[in-house]
């Protein structure tokens, strides 16, 4: 067993493996990034994905990215672990634990102050694996995910439009004002934003919108087509998610209500980023626009992440969504560098 850099020769069988590895516990669903496996790390500035080899095949794979961020009121580099998968006929054989080791030696020699993962609820093999490394569990987050199936009222507040590069400093300063405080946040800047909507793939100026109110701009959301990188497909519903399913399919002989996923649906989702608000009934406003525009795409979900309890969450109201409980691991690699009880920011594109 030997662990090197992947290439893009590897696209392929990456893909390939990729797809005999379903993930997720209330729904199952086998993923497989294309036409371009590596379109989900490159939305990361400094990316690297790392496979696990034997016998001259690809047996696992992992993905990891190198960014600055605050922790502890400093700036610093932080680097953030996705993606894994092995071989379904050679798990607990300890291969994500020796991607991880092969990781956590380059973040190590690139000034990594600490390592962040985070794993959805009821994920237990992957908990167990992390733990043994060394991961503690900091926080318990709220993934929402909005389900798209009906046209809701937009209030007649502002001008919402695509950004243009002259909004760029003051989208910057809002999104600085936004996550002020909040740990893992990269405060950003023109540049750095300009360079963000250049870097992500099938992304583009229209995908980040802003909301124009008064000659100032109030709030701002970006999407990503997370369609267009991964193809998602129910394998299987859990129990939980039958029940959920069940209420859904009841729920619609009175009203209209979201269509449960069944197996073999591929499913159409998209992943919020780039959030930005005054108040959250400005980002209410976005939300409520980005519904309707993923309605009339065919979008069926919209994902986002937050602190449960944040302001953040009171911008969904009216819209139908299922939370899910996602845990943020935490791995420091420098003395002294452990998060505080200070909130924490989780990028969509995390997810």
């Amino acid at each position: 067993m030997y662990i090197r850099q992947a290439t893009t020769d590897d696209n392929e069988e990456l893909q390939t493996l990729q797809a005999r590895c379903p993930v997720g516990t209330t729904l199952i669903v086998s993923t497989v990034n294309t036409p371009d496996f590596f379109a989900r790390a490159k939305a990361y500035e400094s990316y690297k994905v790392f496979v696990a080899c034997e016998d001259n095949r690809i047996v696992g794979s992992a993905a990891c990215a190198v960014r600055k961020a605050i922790v502890n009121s400093n700036t610093c580099q932080v680097g953030y672990e996705f993606q894994y998968f092995t071989s379904p006929d050679l798990r607990k054989k300890g291969i994500a634990g020796q991607l991880h080791q092969h990781i956590e030696h380059y973040f190590v020699q690139s000034g990594v102050a600490l390592s962040y993962l985070i794993v959805i609820e009821g994920n237990i093999p992957a908990i167990r694996v992390f733990e043994g490394q060394g991961f503690s569990l900091c926080r318990t987050l709220i993934m929402p995910a909005l389900l798209v199936f009906k046209q809701k009222s937009v209030p007649d507040t502002g001008k919402v439009r695509p950004i243009t590069p002259e909004d760029f400093p003051a989208v910057a300063d809002l999104l600085n004002e936004t996550w002020q405080g909040h740990q893992l946040y990269e405060p950003t800047s023109p540049d750095a934003l300009a360079q963000f909507i250049h870097r992500m793939p099938v992304f583009a100026f229209e995908n980040l919108l802003v909301l124009e109110y008064q000659g100032k701009i109030v709030a701002c959301i970006a999407y990503w087509d997370w369609h267009r990188i991964t193809r998602v497909t129910v394998e299987s519903l859990s129990p939980k998610m039958q029940r959920i399913a069940l209420l859904m399919n009841a729920a619609n002989v009175f009203r209209l209500t979201p269509k449960p996923p069944k197996p073999g649906d591929v499913l159409k989702q998209m992943v919020l980023t780039t959030i930005g608000f005054k108040d959250p009934a400005l980002f209410a406003v976005l939300i409520r626009y980005m519904h309707n525009r993923a309605l009339r795409t065919g979008i069926e979900q919209i994902f986002c992440v937050c602190e449960q309890g944040h302001k953040m969450l009171s911008g969904l109201k009216g819209i139908f969504r299922i939370d899910t409980k996602v845990y943020l691991y935490v791995k420091p690699l420098q003395p002294n560098e452990a998060l505080s009880d200070k909130p924490v920011f989780i990028d969509g594109i995390d997810l």
